[in-house]
């Protein structure tokens, strides 16, 4: 029964504000579902040809290449590369003397970073030239590969950002030399003629350009949907699901879900299908193709539907402002909406939206109801002067008189735009019954509101009130690119002590803790005084752009780093550190049930960071002060033995710690040494491991990977316990090495469902200065 088609009647929503009555709203539009069109296709009960034992031989080794280049690692050096463009991106839009410049600057950007890897390739395959890799083991292999891994100097985001790139593309290059090496070795001849080892190569180096294309396009919010046949070919012949419906779970109720890929993962599982293609192709021309494929589908134009929001929310906030008091505001909202809809992933609208506009039109009807109080010249004039009085000024923003309209606009627009992204996102079943939609928008909309207005224009019982203080409101951001806003501020930092027993329970982005970070970043006196910056994103926002925080005059938009610098503002963390549970937003969860290791910027997600204050502010400018992840993890199920491979990467401070333990006069620290390495994965390498025996289906049940994890982490200090007692001398070298930092690895030979209800293997432990991409 479709409820909000038979309902006669709209009841009145309780609006949030003090001292206004509802209004009653207009009857709903009656009309009828669309029809469904009426062809129907039938579907064949035969397969497109019949298969061989070794047809069917050919495409099980492909699904284990094509399982063993996903990697996690290599995802999150595509996101940091989109991070990087997207805040160079967003300079050039600030700063007018250097717009034009801007795209030319990507461009360079893009270039240097592929001829490194044309380099690296070349490198490869010099030195794999005269290899008989087919009688190589499989270890001296993975050995050969690693000692042709890059080796920068970390000391900016840039070089981190490429350097873990360029890991993650020699990790690739070797997954398609074993490839090769597989169907070699068995003889099956059906799956192509196979290009040599060489030509592969370069090819692989062909794709990279690409790539990299399609990253300053995600940055820039113009990728281009997934339309490749090609790509979507090998997909379908191994049983991956690809491109844009890769996922299509239905987002949940706040509309930040991480059902969907994100864009750098659709970036990297499309990578991962051309290198499967180029293994496919029998001879240079169909390489070719897949390269001139790749090409074509990064040159594709794309509409800009971030850049129709900016437009349509600075209109939607003037019309707002200058209708007469009292003024039904339903068209201007009917407007409105199409936009926020075309802004959205399509697979955060449930699919079943498009075409409802029944339902779209009952939408920005309930919104009209509760915001009509709000409209025109005088409200404005109340929801702008504590706005500027009590917020922007707080954070050094300066607005002229005759702009503070258009701050009531901004506030107004962002409350009906939050509003409807969160009811658009609910389910087709949701939206279909009447009563469950004016709940969740009354919800929705007391919740904007809240967030993006004065305090004292909110009820004083309203429970949506995210504090029990008028400290502050949510702010659109950077001021200086206006209308291209890409993240609000909250308009109070927050200047808190931090005691190293809650420091030591605040988790941190890079797999550590907030101990972990503020003690590379040079505090060294507890409790210490920071700042607290409040962020949330908007539709087209990436992480990069938080470093064009107009409010921090020092170093403001130069600031390298920004993943570090960050982590989701849970409301877990904003009670520890802030007081003000309600500040925060509940992290996404993984496939295992805990949180993600890597949350987007979905739009709706919050984040917090931390200014040390004092002699420790700047001690670290300028440098980055640990690595990215200090855990990598990854599973080698191709290869034979099934391979296990866990890196954890020392800062630089973790490093000298540890050094001095060991070489104390009066003797070495070994139970200290190994509490210290212990404390840089104690946190995030469970949860890794469940999700990687998860994710390749080794252990699908997340109880028992779960429990299987605790036992290779067990296993993973036993190693450590070894490599402590047996290679203090190699230790010891890599930490007076000049490189920032050092990497432990430990690698697991034959890692099995079988081996993991039991004891794990023992793993083989190597040390290598600097921070080692690739787990």
């Amino acid at each position: 029964m479709d409820v909000l088609a038979t309902s006669p009647t709209a009841p009145e929503l309780q609006s949030p504000f003090a001292g206004f009555a509802g209004l009653s709203a207009d009857p709903a539009d009656a009309g009828e579902r669309p029809q469904q069109a009426s062809g129907v296709v039938l579907d064949s009960p035969f397969g497109s040809g019949l298969h061989t034992e070794e047809a069917d031989a050919g495409e099980d080794v492909l699904t284990e290449l094509l399982g063993e280049l996903a990697d996690d690692e290599f995802e999150d050096a595509v996101a940091q590369l989109v991070d990087d463009a997207a805040a160079a991106h967003l300079q050039g839009e600030t700063a007018w003397s250097v717009k034009e410049g801007s795209q030319a600057g990507l461009q360079s950007w893009a270039e240097s970073l592929a001829e490194q890897s044309d380099r690296l390739l070349d490198g490869v395959t010099a030195r794999l030239e005269h290899e008989d890799l087919t009688a190589m083991p499989a270890r001296d292999l993975d050995a050969l590969l690693e000692s042709l891994a890059p080796a920068l100097d970390p000391v900016g985001s840039r070089e981190v950002v490429f350097e873990q790139f360029l890991g993650g593309l020699l990790k690739k290059a070797g997954s398609l030399v074993k490839g090769v090496v597989k169907i070699a070795k068995k003889g099956i001849s059906v799956v192509s003629k196979i290009l040599p080892i060489g030509i592969l190569l370069k090819k692989l180096g062909g794709l990279v350009r690409p790539l990299l294309a399609r990253v300053i396009k995600s940055a820039m919010n113009r990728l281009p949907a997934s339309v490749r046949p090609i790509a979507e070919q090998i997909a379908k012949k191994l049983g991956v699901a690809g491109g844009a419906g890769a996922a299509n779970a239905p987002a949940g109720a706040t509309g930040t879900s991480d059902a969907e890929p994100s864009a750098a993962s659709q970036l990297a599982g499309e990578f991962d299908r051309n290198v499967v293609g180029l293994l496919l192709a029998p001879d240079e021309i169909a390489a070719d193709s897949v390269l001139a494929e790749a090409a074509s589908d990064a040159e594709a134009d794309a509409p800009d539907p971030i850049g129709e929001l900016d437009a349509a929310r600075r209109e939607l906030g003037r019309r707002l402002t200058e209708l007469p008091a009292g003024s039904y505001p339903k068209p201007e909202i009917q407007q409105f909406l199409p936009v926020v809809m075309a802004a959205l992933p399509l697979i955060k609208l449930g699919l079943k939206i498009i075409g409802r506009q029944r339902v779209v039109d009952f939408i920005a009807e309930r919104i009209a109801d509760l915001l009509r109080t709000m409209v025109g010249p005088g409200p404005a004039k109340q929801i702008a002067r504590p706005i500027v009085d009590v917020g922007m000024k707080l954070i050094g923003l300066e607005v002229p008189p005759e702009a503070e309209t258009d701050v009531a606009g901004e506030a107004l627009a962002t409350t009906v735009e939050t509003t409807a992204r969160r009811a658009l996102a609910l389910p087709a079943a949701v939206q279909d019954d009447r009563l469950l939609l004016d709940a969740a928008v009354q919800q929705f909309f007391a919740e904007a509101a809240a967030a993006h207005l004065p305090g004292r224009l909110l009820r004083a019982d309203l429970p949506e009130r995210e504090s029990e203080h008028e400290s502050g409101v949510w702010v659109l951001m950077p001021r200086a690119a206006a209308p291209r806003y890409r993240f609000l501020k909250y308009t109070r930092p927050f200047e808190i002590q931090v005691s190293r027993q809650v420091a030591r329970a605040v988790p941190w982005s890079d797999g550590g803790t907030l101990e972990s970070h503020l003690l590379d970043r040079g505090v060294r006196h507890w409790p210490t005084t920071a700042e607290a910056h409040l962020y949330e994103m908007l539709p087209g926002g990436h992480l990069g752009h938080l470093r064009h925080d107009d409010t921090l005059r020092e170093g403001a938009g130069t600031a390298e780093g920004i993943a570090e610098e960050v982590t989701p503002l849970t409301p877990e963390i904003a009670g520890l550190l802030l007081g003000e549970p309600g500040l925060g937003r509940s992290a996404p969860e993984s496939r295992h049930g805990g949180p993600t290791a890597r949350p987007g910027a979905a739009p709706g997600r919050r984040f917090v960071r931390l200014r040390p204050k004092g002699p420790a502010a700047g001690r670290m400018a300028g440098r980055a002060a640990g690595p990215r992840a200090r855990v990598g993890v990854h599973l080698d199920s191709a290869a034979t033995p099934p391979r296990l491979r866990v890196a954890l990467r020392l800062s630089e401070r973790q490093a000298q710690e540890m050094l001095d333990l060991l070489t104390r006069a009066e003797g070495p620290d070994l139970p200290g040494a190994l509490r210290k390495v212990q404390q840089v994965h104690q946190r995030s390498l469970v949860p890794r491991l469940t999700d990687q025996l998860m994710k390749r289906s080794v252990l699908p049940d997340a109880t028992a990977a779960r429990a299987a994890a605790e036992q290779v982490s067990t296993a993973v200090d036993t190693g450590l316990s070894a490599m402590l007692q047996g290679q203090t001398a190699q230790l010891t070298a890599a930490v007076r090495d000049p490189a920032q930092g050092l990497t432990i690895k430990l690698v697991f030979d034959g890692i099995t469902k079988e081996s993991l209800r039991g004891t794990p293997p023992e793993p083989t432990v190597t040390v290598t200065p600097g921070w080692r991409s690739g787990g």
